[in-house]
């Protein structure tokens, strides 16, 4: 129901305001685990921060994508989408494993 009073336009609207607040926390996140880093330079923490990289990394081409029009199809979206997630994920696995 929601979604129906919002539209499409509504939709991609709170879709890139989301992304603008995901990408606010996940500045947060970076600054507080390089600065973690730079005090006791341990793998687990710079493992979270190339994780959290391309946590950013993925949240600025879901909001770039639109802006660059047509050019991309969804399928392709989805699929750059789910690989850099999927590498981040990794990430945070093995150094969950290994630390």
């Amino acid at each position: 129901m929601v979604f129906e009073l919002l539209g499409d336009a509504g939709i991609k609207l709170a879709a890139q305001i989301v992304g603008i607040g995901n990408i606010i926390l996940i500045i947060g996140l970076l600054y507080y685990y390089i600065k973690s880093y730079h005090e006791i330079k341990i793998g687990f923490t710079l493992g979270l921060i190339l994780f959290v990289s391309l946590l950013m990394l993925q949240n600025l081409f879901s909001l770039i994508s639109p802006i660059l029009g047509n050019n991309i199809s969804i399928d392709t979206h989805l699929l750059v989408g789910n690989v850099i997630e999927f590498i981040a994920l990794t990430i945070l696995l093995i150094i969950t494993w290994k630390y």
